[in-house]
C-alpha cells in the first residue's frame, strides 16, 4: 500500500487567525445570532440548507473537513493511507473522541454513518464511488472504491450537506429523524421552529491536538462562550433593530445601506465577506430561443456584467467569471466579455428569435430581482423582449429544475460549489442539470477530472470546462458577490467563514 498519510504539518504554513497573547479570553455568556430563516432539519445528512449548516457544523464533525482555504484536512481522522491503485483508503481515527451522549466514538459509528449517507444522504452522489466500508481495527476504517476518484477526500469533507459522524444507533434511524448528537464542540439544547435553536458548549469535547488554532471547519475548536442562540428573523429591519438594541450579537446578513450606517456606530463592527457566492445567469437550453447557440451568444455579447453586479450588490461584488473562487489552485481569473451591442445584434439576427416575449424566472430576493431587472433593460438594447416572473424560492426553483415549464432565463446565487472546488462547480452542469440539456463534452470532462490524480492535469481539464461554458454560452457567471455581517464590538476574535463559527470567540 502506497503511503500518502496526510498529516497537519502543512498547517504551519497556513494563515490562521487566533487570539493574540494580549487578548484576555473571557469564558461564559450567550451569543445570539440573527438568522434569516429556520433550519429545515437538524439531521445533518438530510439537508444542504445554509440555515442548517449554520447550526449543524457546530454540533457535528466529519472524517475530513475543509481548512480556511477550502482544502481537505483531517478532522475526526488523523490521516489516511491510500493504496497505489487509488482504490483503497484506510483512515486512522482520533482516539478519545466522545459523542454528546457521553459514549466514545468507535469505528462502527463511522461505518454506520457513511452507510446511511451513501444510501439516502442529501448529497449521496459525493460518495457514490464507494464500493464498501468496514471497520478494520480498533481505531481504523477501510473504504474501497469502485473506481478511482481523485476528489474523494474533497467529497467526504464537503460541508454542503455534511457527511457527519453520529452514533450508530442514530444512523439506524430514518433520514430526517436522527437526534442531533454529534462529536462537535457544541451540544444541542432546544429547537423551537418559530423562534430559535439553542446549543451549549460541550464540556466533554477534546480539541484536535494536531492544531493550535481554528482553521476553517477543522482546527482547534476551543469554545469560550456558554451557549449560542440562533434566532430566526426573516425581516432585515427586525435584525438591524435587534442588533442596535443589544438583543442579538450578530446579524448574519446585512445589505450595503445598512452596513454603511452601522459603520458609524462605535458599538458595532461591520465585516465584509467577499466572495460569498457567484451570481449565475442560466439558460433553459431545452426549449425556445435559448436552445439556440446564436441566441445565447447574442445575450452573452449584450451583457454588461459590471453594471448588473454594481446595481445588485453595491460595494460588495467583483466581476470574476472563473467558476471557482480566487484562492483556489484551480482559479483561472477569467474575465467577462466586453459588451458589444453591434455584435450582439448580428448574432441575434442569425438566431430563430422573432421578437417574442421570453420568460425570466427569479425569486423574490431583492438582489436577484435587481440583477434580473438590469438584465431586462440591457436585453432591450439588442431587441430581446424579457418578461420577469417573480415568485418565492420554492416556486421559482421548482420551475427552474424542470425543462418544460416555459422559462428561458433564471438567475440565483451559486455559493457552496465554487467554494468547494472544480468538481463541485462542474457537477451542476453534468447531464444537463443546470441548463436542462446535456452537453456531452462537459459530461466527459467531469468523468475525466474525477479519475485524474495529477493536479496539473486536473487544472487543464477545469480550464477546458470553463472554455466550454463560455464558448457554448451554457451559462454565465456574472461575478462574485458578498455580504456584510455586523456584530457587537463586544464579540472578540470573530472571523467570518461559510458559517458564523462560534468557537474561538468570546464576549467582552
Amino acid at each position: 500500500m502506497k503511503k500518502t498519510y496526510l498529516t497537519l504539518a502543512m498547517s504551519a504554513l497556513l494563515l490562521l487567525t487566533g487570539a493574540g497573547p494580549a487578548q484576555a479570553q473571557k469564558k461564559g455568556g450567550d451569543v445570539v445570532i440573527a438568522m434569516i430563516q429556520a433550519p429545515p432539519s437538524l439531521d445533518p445528512h438530510s439537508t444542504s440548507a445554509q440555515a442548517s449548516r449554520n447550526v449543524n457544523l457546530h454540533m457535528f464533525e466529519t472524517l475530513y473537513a475543509r481548512d480556511e482555504n477550502a482544502r481537505p484536512v483531517p478532522d475526526l481522522a488523523t490521516g489516511v493511507n491510500v493504496s497505489a491503485d487509488g482504490l483503497t483508503y484506510v483512515f486512522t481515527l482520533r482516539q478519545g473522541v466522545k459523542f454528546h451522549n457521553g459514549r466514545d466514538m468507535v469505528p462502527a459509528d463511522v461505518v454506520a454513518s457513511l452507510e446511511r449517507y451513501r444510501k439516502s444522504g442529501a448529497s449521496a452522489s459525493l460518495i457514490g464511488a464507494i464500493d464498501s466500508v468496514a471497520a478494520t481495527g480498533a481505531n481504523q476504517i477501510t473504504i474501497k472504491l469502485k473506481t478511482v476518484q481523485s476528489t474523494f477526500l474533497g467529497n467526504i469533507s464537503s460541508p454542503r450537506a455534511p457527511i457527519a459522524i453520529m452514533p450508530a444507533e442514530e444512523a439506524a434511524k430514518e433520514m430526517g429523524k436522527a437526534d442531533p448528537i454529534g462529536t462537535g464542540p457544541f451540544r444541542f439544547i432546544e429547537y423551537k421552529p418559530d423562534s430559535h435553536v439553542k446549543i451549549a458548549r460541550f464540556d466533554g469535547y477534546r480539541p484536535n491536538p494536531a492544531y493550535k488554532e481554528r482553521d476553517g471547519f477543522a482546527g482547534a475548536k476551543i469554545v469560550h462562550v456558554d451557549t449560542v442562540t440562533f434566532r430566526f428573523m426573516p425581516e432585515a429591519g427586525a435584525r438591524d433593530a435587534a442588533l442596535e438594541t443589544g438583543q442579538v450579537h450578530i446579524n448574519e446578513n446585512a445589505d450595503s445601506t445598512t452596513a454603511k450606517r452601522m459603520r458609524t456606530k462605535p458599538t458595532l463592527q461591520v465585516i465584509p465577506v467577499l466572495p460569498w457566492a457567484a451570481q449565475v445567469l442560466k439558460f433553459n437550453m431545452a426549449q425556445g430561443p435559448t436552445a439556440d447557440l446564436n441566441f445565447r451568444r447574442a445575450v452573452q455579447l449584450g451583457l454588461d456584467s459590471e453594471e448588473i453586479m454594481a446595481v445588485a450588490y453595491p460595494e460588495i461584488s467583483k466581476v470574476d467569471q472563473s467558476w471557482v473562487f480566487a484562492g483556489s489552485t484551480y482559479h483561472t481569473g477569467r474575465r467577462a466579455l466586453k459588451q458589444d451591442i453591434a455584435a450582439a445584434k448580428a448574432s441575434l439576427a442569425k438566431s430563430p428569435y422573432k421578437g417574442e416575449k421570453l420568460t425570466f424566472i427569479v425569486d423574490s430576493l431583492r438582489n436577484n430581482v435587481d440583477a434580473a431587472t438590469v438584465f431586462q433593460q440591457q436585453m432591450s438594447q439588442i431587441g430581446v423582449n424579457v418578461d420577469l416572473k417573480v415568485a418565492d424560492w420554492p416556486t421559482t426553483s421548482g420551475i427552474g429544475l424542470k425543462s418544460d415549464q416555459g422559462w428561458n432565463f433564471w438567475t440565483h446565487g451559486f455559493g457552496i460549489e465554487p467554494y468547494e472546488g472544480p468538481v463541485s462547480a462542474m457537477s451542476h452542469w453534468v447531464k444537463g442539470q443546470g441548463q436542462r440539456k446535456a452537453d456531452p463534452d462537459i459530461d466527459t470532462m467531469f468523468a475525466k477530472i474525477n479519475g485524474e490524480m495529477n493536479v496539473d492535469a486536473q487544472k487543464k481539464i477545469f480550464a477546458d470546462f470553463e472554455n466550454q461554458m463560455a464558448d457554448q454560452a451554457i451559462a454565465i457567471n456574472l461575478g462574485n458577490y458578498g455580504l456584510f455581517q455586523v456584530a457587537t464590538s463586544r464579540l472578540k476574535n470573530f472571523k467570518p467563514y461559510r458559517i458564523p463559527r462560534m468557537w474561538g470567540v468570546w464576549l467582552e
